[in-house]
């Protein structure tokens, strides 16, 4: 291994304080700062199996020269193509592949972040290649030319999201001479490449910027990992002591041309590090590229934008001073809990009472070390939006009344005895915050160490942890008069408001048309080519919203505003459960093996599974409820008593959890402060309730949410119009407002994962839903007497609490339902499409995004061989089918990102991955089929705007054909790696106990029914659930040749044995051809949906067999058509959040495994 010989002595290094740490923190910290001026944390993990470093550098995209914005992130991407040490430009990842590693950068205004995880065995030597770049970097010629592709491919990949679209908007609106307004991104025509000499005027501003920025003070390095402080050290400090800094003239009169460029974009970048501004009090300075002189000469002003997505936002936006020094005392995170709460008497309760608003947050929208831009973030129903005014001026009431708290609260002589809602709110504030700073358990290494960088840069090593946590704060310590002085400019002459929707952008068209538009001009945005209207607010406008009467207020909403009361879901107690041994107690015990849970109660379709958690020591739980109920998304047919899929029961599901997490939010939202958290959704599997946090009280909050749930009366006409409206809109816009590979995977597992319709259909029951027809969807799916339940308790919750609860449960169920009063119970299967043995299918449509230029490939292969479900449900053969696919998986990924994205600049977006979707069916007792069968899949993802698909198509298959060879010719001793690294990271230990609760409720849900079924053989069934695969596949991972390779290969990839779906989807650049031409006359080609449909009836069902599965057939419980309405389950995901999305186990997306 090539390494530094520099010898480092103790007067090179200067100790500086090392982190503070939570109590739940098992990990050491080490941190130095190094004569040339690196500063290094190093971290000792006990607990993790694999090392991360993560390097940031204090420079971002404010340094950019005017004239080649973009600068700072080229440099992230040209950084890691090669070093003089390891000159290869594959170098890094391909080693980081064989060992089981993966990398990433990122570029913010104020600094640049790499960074890299491996092994652990790997480590040092992963370093060495990551340090030679800070070292000795190569910057090649040919690498600029390539690399400006990517960055602009990148740069397309961002033009369909809104939130990028805005953030130019707000960057337009900026003052010119400020930093704020650079484009960050760049693309080909700010540092274009079209000449030998642009090439090499961009490499020469590349080496400039470099030579000016990555010195080696500017440098903080964190290596985080299982080695010994010591270790760590011992190969770490050497390698960046050998870092130096790099000669940039002083004078401008000895300047080149790139040298001035840069120049002059660093002394447009303001001081940002801790110690920069520690050293220079003055520059923190407030100085705003948001101010009336600047944008339009008097405020408030509107400026109204057009979604790509179909929604209705309207924000209010505040420049105040920075909060960036802080981090504990910031009466900018004040602010935030005032205005964004959620509770009784809050804005968000009095405007969602009012029919106006279904969603508010407030915080920051971004901030610098010289300006924070506040904001209040708002989604607002049909009426808010016609009503907008009405909104504003309730925000502006909280505002003046928070500021008028503060400053009652702040003035001199008041009552010292008193202890004020300020106070209060304060002093709860910090204990919770230190609450959860203590009892939170370490996440991975990789996750730990680019963070850590980052905040070492900006709060310093002491507080880079804590920052936030508010560790030392009291009563004494509350920022009364700068909470007064931020609130005090809370105010009308101070606020820039923007109106996002469609109608707010088609009521400006309308005044544009009929010459009615005084005091606005359209803008378009430079980068982007984003049209937006800014507008002056009429003074009669702002007159009403500074009323302190109520008078002449659009909403006098005064007397229903208050400020938060206490909050009842904090914890009481912090202890750990009695019946815990003594020796889990005393810190974590992540290493120790994770015990299956016990089944408590088994009785009439009722079943508590419980586990006291051992190895957390932590007080907190999670629970997890499962009522299995057909009718969410079936109907039973009266003539021959079986289950039919039913597209309004699916589409009333959704409907359903709309309202309820609407009518919920202002009862749960303490709770969630508190560190408790709470959701319900509906699935095709039944009705979910999870819940997570401090054990105290979690209980309370679960049965909260379920008897709110069962009684029903949260369905009133004002949250069924709001539910309505949002899943309406996200179904209209569904097709215009999203990445054309998302559309790839939309229309794939159209043909594999769903039966129904599409979209249009969707939208016509939605729009024909009402809320006689939600209650009675409600009734009938309580009503229904089929239904089980599988209650999940693990964590601090000892067995008598756990049986205490679910008596409880049993008690809310019995009294408002009809669940398991029948003798038996109907659980509907969860099936997918097998691809019939060298079928290879091709679907081609366009994006009907109006902004996406990019087109996508999304190719996905089926294995024949049904997945590994467990040692004693699954044969040999799909043991090393599954270990194969994975292995196949590990191997391919690199070489194929190098060939495609790094060489071949074909698209950003080049990935290769392992699937694995579960198809589930009813038992057969005549067969004795299993129920659930995993099945494995490898899917390459391509998103271009420099080729046309059927041409990425035939990148791709050119890839996959040398692949095999790559295979043939590969040393053992690199399949050995991979083999290792595979194997070793399947075998990485659980860190967090709520990936402990998913992954074994998982099981549950997946083999329970079919292994508990038989009530003889219960207990002693037990042992088949298959509670952890991992030691499984990764002891058969490393007992396979390079023979299983190829032959998986063969089965799974080679053409003409292969079962495979490429979804092509066109954007504006390729559209898409009438004539497509096949490259093979065996490829089937689709390109509308009733042929996807037709295609799909007549696919098998997916079943335990693979490939000698018969074509559909009944049972005689169920009827085996199935439904995922996958169309209805990514609108839902759009419309509610991940926490409420209803099918999102129907919409297989299916789930990365890499």
């Amino acid at each position: 291994m090539a390494s530094s010989t520099l010898a480092v002595t103790a007067k090179d290094i200067t100790r500086l304080p090392n982190p503070v740490k939570g109590q739940a923190d098992w990990r050491d910290y080490r941190t130095y700062r190094l004569s040339n001026g690196v500063t290094i944390c190093l971290v000792h993990d006990r607990e993790s199996k694999t090392t991360a470093a993560a390097a940031t550098v204090n420079v971002g995209a404010s340094a950019d020269p005017r004239s080649m914005p973009g600068i700072a992130h080229f440099c992230e991407h040209m950084l890691f193509l090669g070093s003089e040490r390891y000159s290869g430009e594959n170098d890094y990842k391909a080693f980081l592949a064989q060992h089981g590693g993966r990398s990433n950068a990122s570029t913010s205004m104020h600094g640049t972040t790499y960074k890299f995880e491996v092994l652990a065995p790997h480590a040092e030597k992963a370093f060495d290649i990551f340090s030679a770049f800070f070292v000795s970097p190569l910057f090649t010629y040919s690498g600029t030319s390539r690399e400006i592709l990517a960055v602009d491919s990148e740069n397309v990949k961002n033009l369909t999201a809104d939130e990028r679209r805005r953030l130019q908007v707000l960057k337009d609106l900026a003052d010119t001479d400020h930093y704020y307004s650079k484009f960050s991104t760049g693309n080909s025509k700010t540092m274009p490449t079209t000449t030998p000499e642009e090439v090499e005027h961009l490499r020469d501003v590349l080496l400039a910027f470099h030579a000016k920025h990555y010195r080696p003070d500017m440098l903080t390095v964190v290596v985080a990992g299982p080695q010994s402080l010591d270790e760590l050290e011992s190969w770490t400090i050497p390698r960046l002591a050998e870092m130096k800094a790099r000669p940039f003239p002083e004078s401008g009169n000895s300047m080149t041309k790139a040298e001035i460029l840069v120049e002059e974009g660093a002394n447009e970048a303001p001081a940002y590090s801790f110690d920069e501004l520690n050293a220079d009090s003055s520059a923190s300075v407030f100085r705003s590229p948001f101010r009336p002189d600047v944008q339009g000469g008097q405020w408030p002003i509107l400026i109204t934008t057009k979604p790509v997505r179909p929604v209705r936002r309207l924000v209010m936006m505040f420049p105040l001073p920075s909060v960036h020094i802080l981090s504990d005392r910031s009466p900018v995170s004040v602010l935030s809990h005032l205005l964004g709460h959620e509770g009784p008497n809050s804005p968000f309760a009095v405007l969602q009472d009012a029919g106006l608003l279904s969603s508010l947050s407030a915080g920051q929208r971004t901030s610098g070390p010289d300006f924070t831009l506040f904001q209040v973030d708002m989604g607002l129903t049909e009426k808010g939006e016609a009503n907008w005014k009405q909104v504003v001026d309730v925000i502006f009431q909280h505002c003046r009344l928070i500021s008028e708290e503060a400053k009652r609260v702040s003035t001199p002589g008041k009552d010292s005895g008193t202890i004020y809602d300020v106070q209060r709110i304060w002093v709860e504030s910090s204990k919770l915050r230190a609450m959860f700073f203590h009892q939170t358990s370490p996440g991975s290494v990789y996750e730990l160490a680019p963070n850590l960088s980052s905040s070492i840069v900006k709060y310093g090593s002491e507080k880079a942890l804590s920052a936030g946590s508010m560790l030392n704060e009291t009563l004494e310590t509350c920022p009364l008069e700068s909470i007064a002085e931020f609130s005090s400019q809370l105010t009308t002459e101070n606020c820039i408001i923007e109106r996002c929707s469609q109608s707010a952008w088609e009521e400006m068209e309308e005044r544009e048309k009929a010459g009615s538009i005084g005091g606005t001009k359209r803008v378009t945005e430079k980068w982007y080519g984003v049209d937006y209207f800014f507008s002056s607010i009429t003074p009669e406008d702002t007159e009403a919203w500074n009323d302190r009467s109520g008078e002449a207020s659009f909403f006098n909403a005064r007397s229903f505003l208050k400020l938060p009361r206490p909050n009842t879901f904090i914890p009481r107690s912090l202890e750990l459960s009695d019946e815990l041994p003594e020796e889990a107690k005393f810190g974590p015990r992540i290493d120790k093996p994770i015990e299956p849970p016990q089944l408590l109660v088994d009785d009439k379709g009722k079943r508590l599974w419980h586990r006291l958690d051992d190895r957390y020591a932590l007080p907190k739980s999670v629970i997890k409820i499962l009522i299995r109920n057909a009718s969410v998304a079936h109907e039973k047919s009266s003539d021959r008593n079986l289950w039919i899929p039913s597209h309004d029961a699916v589409v009333h599901s959704t409907i359903l959890s709309a309202i309820f997490s609407e009518a919920i939010a202002q009862e749960i939202y303490d709770a969630d402060l508190a560190g408790s958290h709470a959701s319900l959704s509906l699935s095709t599997s039944g009705i979910h309730i999870n819940c997570s946090g401090f054990s105290d009280r979690l209980g309370d909050l679960a049965l909260k949410i379920l008897n709110e749930f069962l009684a029903g009366e949260f369905l009133t006409e004002r949250f069924f119009q709001s539910a309505q409206d949002r899943v309406v809109r996200s179904l209209k816009g569904f097709f215009e407002s999203r990445r054309a590979d998302a559309y790839g995977i939309y229309y794939r597992d159209f043909l594999l994962a769903s039966e129904d319709s599409g979209v249009e259909d969707a939208l016509k029951i939605t729009e024909g839903a009402t809320l006689d027809t939600t209650k009675a969807y409600l009734h009938k799916l309580l009503q229904n007497p089929e239904s089980s339940i599988e209650c999940f308790c693990i964590g601090n919750v000892s067995t008598k609490d756990a049986l205490n609860f679910f008596s409880d449960v049993c008690g809310a169920i019995d009294t408002y339902t009809s669940f398991g009063q029948s003798s038996r119970t109907a659980w509907i299967p969860d099936s997918m499409e097998r691809l019939l043995l060298r079928q290879d299918i091709e679907l081609h449509f366009t994006s009907r995004n109006p902004q996406e230029e990019n087109g996508s490939v999304l190719v996905t292969f089926q294995s024949p061989i049904p997945g590994f479900r467990g040692d004693l449900l699954s044969s040999s053969e799909s043991l090393r089918s599954s270990s194969s696919i994975r292995l196949l998986c590990h191997i391919l990924r690199e070489p194929l990102f190098d060939e495609l994205r790094t060489k071949q600049t074909i698209g950003y977006v080049v990935s290769s991955y392992y699937d694995v979707a579960h198809s589930t069916l009813p038992d057969n007792e005549q067969t004795h089929h299993h129920s659930t069968v995993p099945i494995d899949y490898v899917v390459v993802n391509v998103l271009s705007r420099k080729l046309a698909p059927p041409d990425i198509i035939k990148r791709v298959d050119e890839f996959l054909l040398s692949f095999r060879n790559l295979l043939e010719n590969m040393p053992l001793s690199e399949i050995s790696h991979h083999k290792d690294a595979l194997s070793t990271k399947l075998l990485k230990p659980t860190q967090k106990l709520g990936e402990e609760a998913s992954g074994c409720f998982n099981k549950i849900k997946r083999y329970a029914p079919e292994i508990l079924g038989n009530k003889e053989s219960r207990r002693n069934s037990l042992k088949l659930i298959p509670w952890d695969n991992s030691h499984a596949l990764a002891g058969a991972i490393r007992s396979l040749t390079r023979e299983d390779l190829l032959v998986t290969y063969d089965e799974l990839m080679a053409p003409g044995k292969r079962s495979r779906i490429v979804s092509c989807v066109y954007g504006k650049s390729f559209p898409l051809s009438t004539n497509i031409e096949k490259s093979s006359s065996a490829i089937v080609v689709v390109n509308d949906l009733s042929r996807i449909i037709a295609l799909r009836n007549k696919l098998p069902v997916y079943g335990p067999n693979g490939r000698n599965d018969p074509i559909r057939s009944t049972s005689p419980t169920f009827s085996l058509n199935h439904i995922r309405v996958a169309a209805i389950g990514l609108a839902s995901a759009a419309v509610l959040g991940a926490s409420w999305c209803l099918l999102t186990s129907r919409s297989k997306k299916l789930v990365k495994c890499n």
